[in-house]
């Protein structure tokens, strides 16, 4: 491999970061698209990328104003509609997953601004249920994304 093949095939550190602690805390670290060369201490470390890493879903911060399920399962009621004003604690719905009936309710004061789902839906893990708008409360609003 040539300089310049070495230098397109170069990825920014930053943008990987989450590779390893070994990386981060390396002093010369060489990272490609396929692998990773560590010099500690005068030892050289070379590794590769399985395709499982490489294929990996990538971490995406959550959106606090939706609320997904967390294992496949069923609706065993819906308890709000949209535009609906809910309290934290409020009761949405009723998630059944595991031969257990799960109570979904609201993580803070807030409109319900849609209702994904319907009595009798299955859904797999990660299905989004609700979306709500939160609501402002003393002078405070709360922030999404």
């Amino acid at each position: 491999m040539t300089n310049k093949d070495e230098s397109q095939d170069k990825t920014d550190l930053r943008e990987i970061s989450e590779v390893s602690d070994a990386v981060l805390m390396s002093n010369d670290p060489v990272v490609f698209d396929t692998r990773i060369q560590v010099h500690e201490n005068g030892r050289r470390y070379k590794t590769t990328f399985t395709r499982k890493f490489r294929e990996r879903k990538i971490w995406e911060k959550p959106d606090t104003n939706e609320l997904r399920s967390i294992l496949p399962g069923s609706i065993a009621s819906v308890l709000v509609k949209p535009g609906d004003t809910v309290k934290k604690g409020t009761k949405l719905m009723i998630y059944e997953a595991m031969k257990m009936k799960n109570i979904i309710a609201a993580p803070f004061d807030a409109v319900i601004e849609s209702v994904e789902v319907k009595k009798g839906d299955t859904l797999p893990k990660g299905a989004l249920l609700v979306r709500l708008k939160p609501q402002e409360a003393s002078g405070r609003k709360r922030r999404g994304k």
